[in-house]
């Protein structure tokens, strides 16, 4: 009973300092979907607009516009300027930003190159919005359950991850990626309703619940990618991925545009003479050390990928080898000399002497014909003399590996894998994230 009402004390601050506490209301989170100039929104149970002290009603199905102006939301219809719009449905019809559907109400902010479109709804309604971007609600119930659980503990830990921007999360990978209604299934609904108000706990407080598509064999440790230690992020095996999309890979740069994306993001300066890499003994690049002709510099491999691009460089679980790179062209000259086959060469007795075979007779014949267009003063063709020559493409890196994502906590594949095995979300959970408890809580 006492860690229930530590959980949920814990759980009270974190509401309270996000200005999302209700009584007898649900917890409510808001999240970014958006910058934009402008934004559209309806709803067929009709619209409540709040504007400062004033309120307005907006029939059934009519859009309202609004729109930056001046620092300032501007909406179009009631030529009425503010730095925030509250828009409510009126009954239980979603509301619509565009076309797409919306659980919950809306606000409209200024920013200062256009206006943040935020999505304000309750906790669990948003994990709903995230799960079929997640994973495939085709995948086992035991995996999806454990996803839930993952993705419900880490919304409520990072409640403050963008406070200071006036939202708690953005809808991108950032945070966890949110789609609204569209991004629903009623197989995961059901389950985010039969596992409501379940996280993960360690000794009494909320965990640090991070997920990754795939580990490629083996999780790492938090320590090894963010340098920060956390008893419960540490490294386990992973032996159920083999059928994962990214069990194995291979990309390959070129020098030039390592060099580019390193650059950009300042972790050197100068030209790339050769990389090294520091891996863990299971093959998990730890650190990345590139020397350039201004210096040897050296960080974390979670910042080479970040660099080069999670989609372009899947996971840290690398090698990587170096080649030249060469191609032949083709080309084609045109001697400026006369022809072999000119008639002062032309020896007829040397070729009546000769044991003919058909190539002879073929060449002896094209020797006449050349011999007569020259009487005729008629030119030969130019002969075309085709080379193929190697050139040099420059060096390339070349990156292969296995693995999707950080590689830190709850594998998703992982997961399926030992759900299709018969394994429960529990035992899924206490393996990715060993020494934490799931435990029920509530957000009121």
């Amino acid at each position: 009973m006492r860690k229930r009402v530590i959980l949920l004390i814990f759980l009270v601050l974190f509401v309270c300092m996000n200005g999302a506490w209700g009584w007898g209301k649900e917890l409510e989170v808001k999240v970014n979907l958006n910058k934009a100039k402008e934004a559209v929104f309806s709803s067929s149970g009709g619209l409540k607009i709040e504007i400062g002290k004033r309120y307005f009603s907006v029939p059934s199905s009519y859009p309202v516009h609004f729109r930056e102006k001046g620092g300032k939301v501007e909406w179009e219809e009631e030529n009425i300027l503010s730095s925030e719009v509250y828009i409510y449905p009126k009954g239980k019809e979603p509301i619509l930003w565009g076309k797409r559907p919306y659980r919950g109400s809306f606000i409209v902010k200024a920013s200062s190159d256009g206006i943040l479109v935020i999505n304000q709804l309750p906790v669990e309604d948003y994990i709903k919005g995230t799960m079929k971007l997640e994973l495939s609600p085709a995948w086992p119930v035991e995996a999806l359950k454990a996803q839930i659980i993952v993705s419900r503990t880490y919304a409520l830990k990072n409640l403050r991850r963008h406070e200071e921007e006036g939202f708690n999360f953005c809808a991108t990978d950032h945070c966890q990626r949110y789609g609204g209604i569209n991004a629903e299934d009623p197989v995961t609904n059901r389950l985010v309703e039969e596992t409501k108000g379940l996280v993960l706990t360690y000794q009494n407080e909320l965990a640090s619940a991070v997920f990754h598509s795939e580990s490629g064999g083996f999780t790492e440790s938090a320590l090894d990618v963010w340098g920060r230690e956390v008893p419960y992020l540490v490294e386990v095996a992973s032996p159920w991925e083999g059928n994962a999309p990214h069990s194995s890979w291979r990309v390959e740069f070129t020098k030039e545009e390592l060099e580019e994306s390193l650059r950009e993001a300042r972790l050197i300066q100068g030209e790339i003479l050769d990389i090294r890499l520091s891996s863990s003994s299971e093959g998990r690049v730890e650190e990345v050390e590139v020397i350039t002709t201004d210096g040897e510099f050296s960080f974390p491999a979670s910042r080479f990928r970040e660099a080069i691009g999670w989609e372009k460089l899947p996971s840290t679980f690398f090698a990587m080898k170096k080649e030249e790179k060469e191609q032949k062209v083709r080309k084609e000259t045109f001697p400026s000399s006369s022809s072999s086959l000119s008639s002062s060469s032309f020896d007829y007795d040397e070729w009546m002497e000769k044991d003919w075979d058909l190539d002879d007779i073929i060449n002896f014949l094209k020797m006449r014909e050349e011999e007569r267009n020259q009487k005729k003063g008629i030119s030969p063709p130019p002969r075309i003399v085709v080379e193929e020559e190697v050139v040099s493409q420059g060096t390339a890196f070349i990156f292969e590996g296995k693995g999707y994502g950080h590689g830190v906590g709850l594998s998703q594949w992982g997961a399926k894998g030992m759900a299709e095995e018969g394994f429960s979300y529990e035992e899924i959970l206490s393996h990715y994230f060993p020494g934490c408890r799931i435990e029920r809580t509530t957000f009121k």
